[in-house]
């Protein structure tokens, strides 16, 4: 007997192997009725590594 998460990554798997619309809605049925919809939301992630949380720009500069 496969476990949860070997039933969404064979659906997955099956998924990206063939492009079978039937195993993409048989990996979000698992996902959604196991997990909730929380768990698919999309984040959004920065992807350049030279991003720096505070570079300033938007300081006071305060000169007396």
């Amino acid at each position: 007997m496969l476990s949860l998460q070997e039933r969404i990554n064979e659906a997955a798997n099956n998924y990206n192997k063939t492009k079978d619309k039937k195993y993409k809605d048989l990996w979000y049925k698992l996902v959604e009725d196991n997990y909730g919809s929380y768990n698919i939301k999309r984040w959004s992630v920065p992807t350049d590594s030279s991003h720096k949380t505070d570079d300033g720009w938007n300081s006071v500069d305060r000169r007396n």
